[in-house]
């Protein structure tokens, strides 16, 4: 199979029978950016999709389609995304757009249930566009641009706005091969459907003042290790914002995405949270009041010294990316015992789940965003069923809920 980088567009070939999984990483033969790549097969059309949530293999008679908005300024693009969605029978194109205006019109008129917004359009921009569409029709949105890079400030932008997820403008759509990326449009748009409206949440510009200091050389009381996967940057832009920075606790995350994507995004987020927010580094240690951001394609743990509890990284032999929320929350079980705790925001697989067993066996504990509230919601739901856990919707009650675990810690 032939897949073109996005970062640099070089040519890779990959070996299709050589995954292991689902999902495959590899680095770019050029520029050496970590890939992902989802296994073209009929098993695995829905790479991203929850298998509970997939159709019944008479296909999905009696269920209502998902009615799709095609927004973009290329005529060729908006062909070739439309004869892609048209392919699958759960989804249906209703109608497209040439730029922001003619979509706000297209959505109050044809009230889709998801739209694909490209950020870069004449008259009116996708990020103009989607704050209009959040105000006048709130609509599920996925931003779908060339400009749109995971590590752009755009992406950002757009989900702080109101966007529930974001996709790359395929460089292989118009070239040998774009099964690939037909595979996980498809899934994202009906992962956006399964999610609802209740993913849309609007993020309001936070009151960010100077980081609050902590008393000096006391101890982290309590780390929560944020278990996001796949959906993570909304879920987090949600989140650490909103979370008290005189909270005696630290937080750790490993997001699903490059090294120097996590760089841009941490840097983001440091701008808009008044917690403080770092880039988790080997040998860094954790403080009360901070919130540490790693890549799921570094080796991520903690580690006891006499100078306190230190992040240790060790980079992958591999770039799979698999098992790294799973890793980090045992480690952590293992030092903190009781003051240990988790948090699944949005997930994919069971990354997750045998390290929220482990917390919970140590006395620590797992807070659960409500299933119906994610982007990715398998993880959340396995967790549920495997450890009888109750959940909580996002915002508000999730601050209080992790604000009861550090009263309870203390």
């Amino acid at each position: 199979m032939i897949i073109f980088c996005e970062e640099c567009g070089a040519r890779n070939s990959v070996d299709v029978d050589s995954f292991e999984d689902n999902l495959h990483t590899f680095e770019c033969c050029q520029c050496h950016t970590v890939l992902m790549v989802t296994k073209p097969t009929a098993e695995t059309m829905e790479p991203f999709a929850s298998p509970r949530m997939a159709a019944a293999p008479n296909g999905n008679r009696g269920e209502k389609p998902v009615n799709v908005l095609v927004v973009d300024d290329s005529n060729l693009l908006r062909k070739i995304i439309k004869e892609m969605l048209s392919k699958d029978e759960q989804l249906r194109v209703v109608g497209e757009a040439e730029n922001g205006l003619k979509a706000i019109e297209q959505i109050q008129e044809l009230k889709p249930d998801v739209v694909t917004l490209d950020v870069n359009m004449p008259v009116m921009d996708g990020i103009t566009a989607i704050k209009h569409i959040m105000i006048k029709c709130p609509t599920l949105v996925i931003m779908f641009s060339t400009l749109t890079g995971q590590g752009s400030h755009e992406t950002f932008e757009a989900l702080r706005y109101g966007a529930v997820d974001f996709l790359q403008k395929p460089s292989s759509l118009v070239r040998d091969d774009f099964q690939s990326q037909h595979d996980l449009i498809i899934s994202r748009v009906k992962n956006a459907a399964r999610a609802g409206i209740k993913a849309i949440r609007y993020l309001r510009p936070a009151q960010v003042a100077e980081h609050a200091s902590q008393p000096e050389g006391k101890a982290c009381e309590q780390v929560f290790v944020i278990n996001t996967t796949y959906g993570g940057y909304g879920a987090l832009l949600g989140l650490i914002p909103e979370i008290d920075p005189t909270l005696p606790a630290s937080f750790i995350s490993t997001i699903y995405a490059t090294p120097s994507n996590v760089d841009a995004f941490t840097r983001y987020l440091e701008n808009h949270s008044s917690l403080a927010v770092r880039r988790a580094v080997d040998g860094q240690r954790i403080e009360n009041g901070a919130c540490y951001l790693a890549s799921a394609f570094e080796k991520v743990s903690v580690k006891e010294n006499g100078e306190g509890v230190l992040i240790d990284i060790r980079h992958k032999d591999s770039c799979q990316a698999q098992q790294a929320s799973n890793h980090l929350m045992t480690s952590l079980s293992d030092v903190y015992k009781d003051r240990a705790a988790a948090v699944l925001l949005s997930g994919l697989g069971e990354d997750g789940l045998s390290g929220a067993g482990s917390i919970l066996e140590g006395g620590g504990n797992v807070i659960v965003q409500d299933p119906k509230t994610c982007l990715c919601r398998e993880t959340n739901l396995l967790a549920v069923e495997r450890y009888g856990l109750s959940t909580v919707r996002p915002g508000p009650k999730m601050v209080d809920a992790i604000r009861a675990c550090c009263a309870q810690a203390g």
